[in-house]
């Protein structure tokens, strides 16, 4: 019975080592990921992989609205209220019909409020 207790505080310090280890390896794999992209970087990531798009940035405009609980104004929202979108393929008709229409798609907007221009090439000699 007295080698039974004695094992007790190994076996306790043992579970703890454990559990402080696996805690470790699961902590340090988070930290490998890359950060969250946002919304605006994902949708532009997507964008990008269309035939003849090219390199693409994107902007959301959000309309700020408050709402109302009785006399105070509780908080406030955001309602996305347009899109501007600047692609190096934006030059091409179709490249930007199918911009508008896929962007349109996605965030469920008209496409009164999406806005596509052609990206500025930079020079490499500058």
């Amino acid at each position: 019975m007295e080698k039974r207790n004695a094992n007790r505080p190994l076996l306790l310090i043992g579970g703890i080592i454990f559990i402080a280890l696996s805690m470790l390896f699961v902590f340090a794999g988070n930290f490998n990921q890359p950060s969250k992209l946002t919304d605006e970087q994902q949708l532009a990531n997507l964008l990008s992989e269309i035939h003849s798009v090219g390199q693409v940035q994107v902007y959301f405009h959000y309309e700020k609205s408050a709402t109302n609980n009785g006399f105070l104004a509780v908080s406030q929202q955001q309602q996305l209220s347009g899109v501007i979108i600047v692609a190096e393929g934006a030059h091409n008709a179709h490249v930007k019909s199918l911009l508008k229409e896929a962007v349109g798609n996605v965030l469920q907007i008209p496409s009164h409020r999406i806005q596509i221009v052609p990206m500025q090439l930079k020079e490499e000699g500058k």
